[in-house]
């Protein structure tokens, strides 16, 4: 059945998808550390900032995010479209003592939450680029929040959720090719991979929140630079954003005020040459002339279409074109101009590559025990995840600025 919205995909599942179940201080305060260094080293957004904030939270699910904040002193409102998670928000803020920071516990979604008060910040993590067009939850934002408020979203950004929609493809192959369910089938391909890193949620919610999920597909998922000249023409300015979104290495001097449009300028052209990178998940920054980038931003955007069309047809007309174009990046990035820590992070990428195509390959032939051979063993594979997951703050324009 097609799911209208993100909740309710989540709601007919019965299941809260980031429930921590934390039931003591301590196990708080280890996530509260792990988002006030987010906030403060990545974002920019220092934990004092929230004290006697008005914060919005759309979408806090069973509400750990919106306890850190309020534990930080914000006056908490939450927007939360699934019912079954309210008895949760209410049970966490009660045993925490934390019951007075929550001012609104709202049942609705971004476009259904009506509200006459300003707000400070808005946080709306892991669904709003299922929400479209964007143009509809900036301008919700916007509205919303005070003059030189914050809105800090994360989302699926386009490139960087290559390997998550390549994931997919390869599931999608495994159970054409065996017959097996879901379950047993993500378990034969990707048991091994899942295992190499530590987690908080349990392969099943991997299963459901990823190869599963029917919006975690290209359709959905956001162009940074696109998100980012959105925001501006909705009156927004960019205040971070994590991977950066800003230039890091531009230097001018202290006193010179760069335009709006000129600050989208060099983020756009930034972002262009961060691409691989994004794909990569670690500094692959193309330096090389701009119609060399472009030619490979170009054939990254192929490759990502394309495999995300075997998610539907896993092996139809998209197949071998998913093959070629993985082999003709992966020869490419070998003589491309491109800024790394260390040469062996261009190797790795390439190794990642060369194993996806193969991979691929794999499931051209048909060959299920090749294709769970290759991801159960090829390192390459197993510790490559690319970096789907992008946060932006955007700062709202104050009249006159």
């Amino acid at each position: 059945m097609a799911e209208d919205k993100l909740f309710n995909y989540y709601e007919r599942q019965d299941v809260l998808p980031t429930f921590g179940n934390f039931k003591s201080s301590a196990e708080l305060e280890a996530y509260a550390s792990q988002r006030r260094e987010l906030f403060s080293d990545k974002l920019v957004l220092p934990p004092r900032l929230f004290r006697n904030a008005e914060v919005l939270e759309f979408g806090p699910d069973s509400g750990e995010n919106a306890l850190v904040f309020a534990g930080w002193g914000a006056n908490m409102t939450l927007a939360e479209p699934n019912r079954h998670a309210h008895p949760k928000i209410q049970a966490y803020f009660a045993h925490f003592g934390l019951t007075e920071r929550l001012r609104e516990l709202a049942l609705a979604d971004v476009e259904g939450f009506r509200s006459d008060r300003g707000f400070d910040i808005i946080d709306a993590e892991g669904f709003i680029y299922t929400v479209q067009p964007t143009e509809n939850w900036l301008g919700i934002f916007h509205r919303l929040l005070n003059a030189d408020g914050y809105a800090v979203v994360s989302y699926y950004e386009r490139h960087g959720g290559f390997f998550e929609l390549a994931l997919k493809a390869i599931h999608a192959a495994g159970k054409a090719l065996t017959g097996r369910p879901a379950r047993e089938t993500a378990t034969m391909l990707f048991d091994a991979k899942w295992n190499s890193i530590p987690h908080t949620r349990s392969f099943e919610s991997w299963l459901m929140d990823v190869l599963e999920n029917p919006f975690v597909r290209h359709r959905y998922f956001l162009d940074a630079a696109a998100l980012c000249t959105a925001a501006h023409e909705q009156g927004f300015d960019v205040h971070s954003a994590w991977p950066a979104y800003r230039d890091s290495l531009d230097v001018y001097w202290h006193k010179k005020v760069l335009s709006g449009d000129e600050k989208l300028r060099r983020t756009a052209r930034h972002l262009d040459r961060s691409r691989l990178s994004f794909l990569g998940g670690r500094k692959l920054y193309l330096v090389g002339k701009a119609d060399a980038v472009e030619a490979i931003t170009a054939s990254i955007e192929a490759l990502v279409l394309d495999v995300d069309a075997m998610i539907d047809d896993p092996f139809g007309e998209s197949l071998p074109r998913v093959v070629a174009s993985l082999a003709s990046l992966r020869e490419t990035i070998r003589t491309a101009d491109i800024l790394a820590d260390d040469a062996a992070d261009i190797e790795s990428i390439s190794a990642t590559l060369d194993s996806f195509h193969r991979i691929f390959g794999a499931i051209g032939r048909r060959d299920a025990s090749a294709v769970t051979a290759l991801t159960q063993t090829d390192p390459a594979f197993i510790n490559t995840w690319g970096q789907p997951a992008h946060f932006l703050v955007i700062r709202k324009r104050s009249k006159g600025s």
